[in-house]
């Protein structure tokens, strides 16, 4: 007997497919119309400072090397050698003078280039007399372009510039990113059986805040957002320490040391203000950019699998800052974003949940129906989560959130 499934009286556009989160084409889809077109965030000017300095990374299942040359200008190539197609570089950073492949010893400079391979002249032959065009077979370029010290790349040479990407939600990201105070580094990593886009749906998701996350009851009031062109959002939010030690909903450290609340704010990220001290920045279709005042968090997306999803997380502080001043602003992000602590563990548990739940064939759709339509309001409706996915249709080429046929 088949299975009826009924579908809620409400548009399409507020209904999601549980498919979505589950199928392979799907997921292949995304990676060909999303991430291989967008601007993909990779790190911070401040992670590579000196010539030599790189980083490697994946952008839509793709191998990449993100590099600072010797004029001091960032490039990103792909991460494959052009001889026998063997990852050139194997580990996640460092610095380094040439890029040598282990498999042959084949060696590129910093700008890519072909500048060695061992027994080079045996590539002189009757059918090449020339031999090995050098000029040809050097490390294939991916775009790369920086927005207020922020990293980027593309693998589309069709894509609009980086500017045009962003638009108007750039001017948000200038402070405190543009400061050249600003260090940058990758805290940690994790793997989570999840859909990637369960992430930028929770951070665009203002109705669980206060529900899942008791610690911020009383103490997070709903204030503006706004949608962007192209699907990036803004949420202010609210964080009152002295309603929180009231209502003795601001757990553990807090509690026990109440003056580490002033002690967090004195010491701002430069262009914060304590008229508007925190705030999300979701950037599409995966970087989250969460600021509290004296510290934020950088985090990204690596689609592995339809449902395998690496977590890569920044934090930031100043080029003069003491130990104890770093630790604190590490210690400000423990109390609600932390690895093992605070609200993060907190949605992993519910992105687990719901990982598991669309799995059923008995519900079909999941809601996004709370709320009027509106590019601006209050946190607590669908519509940053609506927009996320309107942006996903325009991706797709698709007029629902849906599978592909």
């Amino acid at each position: 007997m088949a299975l009826i499934i009924p579908k809620p009286a409400v548009p399409d556009e507020y209904l999601v497919d549980n498919r979505v989160y589950t199928d392979r084409l799907t997921f292949e889809r995304e990676r060909e119309r999303i991430f291989f077109k967008v601007w993909n965030f990779v790190c911070h000017e401040s992670e590579l400072p000196e010539p030599g300095d790189f980083i490697t990374t994946s952008v839509a299942g793709q191998p990449i090397i993100v590099a600072r040359n010797r004029s001091g200008r960032i490039h990103a190539f792909y991460n494959t050698c052009r001889h026998r197609a063997a990852q050139v570089v194997l580990e996640r950073s460092g610095n380094k003078r040439n890029f040598t492949c282990l498999y042959h010893l084949w060696v590129y400079d910093l700008d890519g280039n072909l500048v060695g391979a061992p027994e080079i002249d045996a590539y002189k032959t009757s059918y090449c007399p020339a031999g090995l065009d050098r000029n040809n077979t050097g490390l294939v370029p991916v775009r790369a372009e920086s927005m207020h010290r922020l990293v980027f790349v593309c693998l589309d040479d069709e894509t609009p510039s980086l500017a045009d990407y962003l638009g108007d939600i750039a001017a948000r990201l200038e402070h405190p990113f543009s400061s050249p105070d600003l260090q940058v580094e990758v805290k940690w990593t994790k793997t989570l059986n999840a859909n990637w886009k369960m992430q930028p749906e929770n951070s665009r998701d203002g109705y669980h805040a206060a529900l899942l996350h008791s610690r911020l009851r009383g103490v997070s009031k709903p204030r503006p957002f706004k949608l962007f062109p192209g699907g990036h959002a803004l949420q202010q939010l609210s964080l009152d320490y002295d309603e929180g030690k009231k209502l003795g909903t601001l757990d553990g450290i807090l509690l026990e040391r109440p003056e580490l609340a002033e002690k967090f704010m004195a010491h701002p990220l430069p262009g914060q203000s304590r008229d508007d001290p925190s705030s999300i920045i979701t950037l599409f279709p995966d970087t989250l950019v969460a600021t509290r005042y004296s510290t934020l968090v950088i985090e990204r997306q690596i689609p592995v699998s339809p449902e395998e999803t690496v977590f890569e997380t920044r934090h930031v502080f100043m080029k003069n800052d003491t130990p104890e001043l770093k630790e604190l602003r590490d210690q400000h992000w423990t109390l609600y974003w932390a690895e093992n602590s605070g609200n993060l563990p907190e949605d992993w548990d519910a992105w687990l949940a719901q990982q598991r739940g669309v799995q059923s064939v008995g519900v079909r759709y999941s809601l996004l129906a709370r709320g009027e339509p509106a590019t601006e309001g209050l946190r607590g409706d669908d519509n940053r989560i609506r927009d996320f996915w309107r942006q996903w249709r325009v991706c797709m080429g698709t007029i629902s959130n849906a599978p592909p046929q």
